[in-house]
């Protein structure tokens, strides 16, 4: 076994964070974490060597990686032939290119890429889809591919062949949203949760109910933390985007995926 094993994750609402702490535990190992949710957690330099091994997973927005970090990650990140596996969190529709998307610019970063997972987390702009996820089924599957990822790094790092990863090349149109934010609707207290915890920086510390359209990310951290429920999306582009994925995206269960 390597013998520092580091979680390196963007998750705004904790699905990405509950299934990479899952795989860690089945790897039966102490790991460390880095979480980059947060605008102070973005500024630091890391590099990562062949004695390292790196879980990096974030959620799947419009069927890529946020570009908020695909930025850190190019800007941030380096790594000297360092072990990595990728992991892309879904809600319920489809990762799309993702996870090759990930594979390619950790490559490019200096890693190297022996396996990938598409796990479920509850859809980020409403709890009507993947209700819940990860649950406990997820969970245990979590585990059981962390098993079988230590197991495969007691062998010297192989990346995996190219093509084996599923997704396309070139990757799907990252297309830019209309700018939209929250609005307080109710009972707002300035308990200031919201703030601490918004990826961007777009919420006024002073004032909770100014939120910066042009920087809302719409990962609905705030909504799903605000304790009075105070926080939501009102308006009707937004409503129409829910409409749409309730009536698009609600499937039979789907698994997980492992790719080792």
């Amino acid at each position: 076994m390597l013998k520092k094993v580091t979680l390196l994750y963007f998750s705004s609402t904790k699905t990405t964070q509950k299934n990479l702490r899952a795989i860690a535990e089945g790897m039966g190992c102490p790991v460390t974490e880095v979480d980059f949710t947060l605008p102070q957690n973005r500024q630091q330099d890391l590099h990562f060597d062949q004695d390292d091994f790196v879980i990096f997973g974030c959620p799947v927005y419009g069927g890529l990686m946020p570009l908020l970090v695909r930025e850190y990650i190019q800007q941030h990140v380096t790594a000297t032939q360092t072990g990595c596996a990728v992991v892309a969190v879904y809600g319920n529709r489809h990762f799309d290119d993702c996870l090759v998307e990930m594979e390619d610019l950790m490559t490019e970063q200096g890693f190297v890429v022996t396996a990938a997972a598409a796990c479920l987390g509850e859809h980020s702009y409403t709890t009507k889809i993947a209700t819940g996820r990860p649950d406990a089924q997820d969970l245990v599957w979590a585990k059981e591919f962390g098993k079988q990822l230590a197991g495969k790094l007691e062998a010297p790092v192989q990346p995996l062949e190219k093509g084996k990863i599923p997704g396309n090349r070139p990757y799907r149109e990252r297309k830019p949203s209309a700018p939209m934010a929250p609005e307080n609707t109710n009972g707002c207290i300035k308990c200031g949760l919201c703030v601490k915890n918004c990826p961007v920086g777009a919420i006024d510390p002073q004032d909770p109910g100014k939120v910066d359209a042009s920087k809302c990310l719409k990962c609905l951290s705030c909504v799903r933390l605000c304790p009075l429920g105070s926080k939501a999306f009102t308006s009707e582009a937004f409503q129409g985007s829910v409409a749409w994925c309730l009536a698009n995206f609600q499937e039979p269960r789907k698994e997980p995926i492992s790719i080792l």
